[in-house]
């Protein structure tokens, strides 16, 4: 081989690797941007297009279909003393229902994400029964309501502070309970802080179950229980997919987390944990529990019941220690 088909070999080496690397650097970014945008529509995004129900979303979930269906049997045996409720904010119509017993005080009960109010039915017995008035809503981008991105309770927030208004001038409660699943219980730390700044007294008590410490720390415990591989492009297409909701959602899920918060919570508050929990882990919810500085707050560990599920793993105890609470705040 002389010394010009030597180097024009050499130079047909270098073109390929050039081009390989090229095409795995644009084949590497598609499956990253890929992951971005799975990401962001599976956990903040609404289609417009989606038709707007109160059905359970998690069909296949038989678990999470028989608490949507209790909670609905609950709410048809009070049908007479349901009423629909609208409400607006950010452009967004928001509806809701209240039932109304006749009590002076009211609970608002708040689901996770994706589910429409009929769910959270399902957390109302105890409040009933401890002579309470039952709100629960459509949170925005779910159920009727409005709203094209769920932001982790960050806006919610907002929302629930306008319901709490709503009901006390319309039927004069001036006593408030919120009880949150999940980001709806981020969603009633955010609300209590904001309402607290505006020197607002109406938010009484807080019950939280599954309460997170930390948003983005939440959305990697997702990726760790479905056991995909943790490699960088994953933490750094979560972070990306939180990059867009400051963009187009205009919130700031880095900034703001329930755990920031905790120096402000000074009302009664009752944590509500698993150590089956693999989201809102034992560690995180002690931490959350020991940096509150509320002198009036509990905190109890189920031995089952993974997240969002704690109820329906031990009902009784569960409906036993929230009466508890309300009766000993009262």
């Amino acid at each position: 081989m002389n010394l010009l088909n030597v180097n024009i070999f050499n130079v047909s080496i270098l073109n390929a690797g050039i081009y390989a690397a090229i095409f795995l650097t644009i084949v590497s970014l598609f499956v990253f941007l890929l992951l971005v945008v799975l990401i962001f529509l599976n956990t903040t995004y609404r289609s417009p297009f989606k038709k707007r129900v109160r059905e359970c979303t998690q069909k296949k979930n038989e678990l999470q279909m028989s608490m949507f269906s209790e909670g609905v049997t609950w709410a048809e045996k009070f049908i007479e003393k349901r009423e629909q409720l609208h409400i607006k904010n950010e452009g967004l119509n928001l509806y809701g229902e209240y039932i109304n017993f006749g009590f002076d005080k009211c609970a608002v009960i708040l689901q996770g994400r994706s589910e429409a109010l009929l769910y959270s039915y399902y957390f109302a017995g105890v409040y009933a029964r401890n002579e309470h008035n039952i709100l629960v809503v459509d949170v925005r981008s779910q159920g009727l309501s409005d709203g094209l991105y769920q932001t982790g309770g960050i806006k919610e927030s907002d929302d629930l502070i306008l319901w709490i208004k709503h009901i006390n001038e319309k039927y004069n409660i001036v006593d408030f309970t919120v009880h949150g699943i999940c980001i709806g219980a981020a969603t009633a730390v955010y609300a209590y802080n904001k309402l607290k700044k505006e020197g607002n007294v109406l938010l009484k008590r807080i019950v939280t179950d599954g309460l997170y410490k930390n948003y983005n720390e939440f959305f990697r415990a997702h990726a760790k229980v479905l056991k995909a591989p943790m490699l960088p492009v994953i933490y750094a297409a979560i972070n990306a997919a939180f990059f867009l909701i400051f963009i187009l959602a205009k919130v700031r899920p880095f900034r703001e987390n329930p755990i920031k918060y905790m120096k402000d919570i000074d009302i009664p508050v009752l944590f509500i944990c698993s150590t089956m929990d693999k989201f809102s882990t034992k560690s995180n919810s002690e931490e959350l529990f020991k940096t509150c500085v509320s002198e009036y707050k509990e905190i109890y560990f189920f031995p089952k019941g993974r997240h969002s599920y704690v109820r329906a793993s031990q009902k009784t105890e569960y409906d036993n220690l929230i009466a508890e609470f309300l009766q000993k705040y009262k």
